[in-house]
């Protein structure tokens, strides 16, 4: 099994999205002025398993629209199709595509995809209710239309320390699990590699490591305590189980997973 980053540009956020206060005040941190951390990777993975070549998210598009809290580094040379030549492939020759949520960073390069695109039937529900169309209205992020998205449920049960599970491969060493929080039907992938270990690619399960250890749900939750729920599963998981925590936009992901440091 192979795993591969692709690097789909990078995103300036503040701090206050980073590392929000509870409650109220954490949402009106997001719109105040504040203090910007260093850029940010957006990543998607391209995992290569058996003859297959599955896609985790699909990353950003150049014409993305900076928000209060997030100024977008991207330009055409940065999106999915010249991020798969790097490693020679093109998007013929993917076998699925999966998204672990659609907001516009992990979603926007579908546009480049042909074939279906997979999302839970939760995360697709609640992106078409009134509360998810009004977000993708004042974020001036809609959903891309004329794509092939095809709902999924997670039906084969709970696997480890997650709650459910749908098997993305037949030897199931591929599998999306339930981590909802930072969105209702939120999903991870986990890649089990050939020594074993769990690769846990996690969307944005948490935006970082750092995040995951202090057990912090993040400013845009609609659940907290559901976030920091699945936070405690993840951990849950990693002692039972050998895991390397790759979450979409740690700077540290890519060597994490080149590395396999584990949990």
């Amino acid at each position: 099994m192979n795993i591969h980053a692709l690097q789909t540009g990078t995103a300036d956020l503040k701090q206050a999205f980073l590392h929000p206060r509870p409650g109220f005040r954490g949402r009106l941190g997001l719109v105040l002025p504040g203090e910007w951390v260093p850029p940010i990777p957006i990543h998607a993975w391209l995992i290569e398993h058996d003859g297959e070549r599955i896609l985790v998210d699909t990353g950003e598009t150049e014409g993305v629209k900076n928000l209060p809290f997030a100024r977008y580094n991207v330009t055409a040379a940065d999106e999915l199709p010249h991020a798969l030549a790097a490693i020679g492939l093109t998007a013929g020759d993917l076998d699925t595509v999966v998204l672990t949520h659609l907001h516009s960073d992990h979603a926007d390069g579908v546009v480049h995809i042909d074939g279906p695109v997979l999302v839970t039937d939760t995360e697709w529900h609640a992106a078409h209710s009134v509360l998810g169309r009004i977000a993708q209205r004042v974020s001036r992020a809609p959903i891309p239309a004329s794509v092939d998205f095809q709902t999924f449920t997670l039906s084969d049960g709970p696997f480890g320390a997650f709650a459910a599970s749908r098997k993305l491969t037949d030897d199931g060493r591929v599998l999306v699990v339930s981590t909802p929080g930072h969105t209702p039907g939120h999903v991870s992938i986990v890649a089990i590699d050939d020594e074993g270990r769990h690769v846990l690619l996690a969307g944005d399960a948490t935006d970082s490591l750092e995040q995951l250890q202090a057990r912090r749900p993040d400013a845009i939750t609609p659940d907290p305590k559901l976030h920091v729920e699945t936070i405690n599963r993840i951990l849950a998981h990693s002692r039972r189980h050998p895991t390397v925590y790759v979450p979409a936009h740690d700077p540290e992901s890519q060597a994490r997973l080149e590395e396999r440091v584990l949990l």
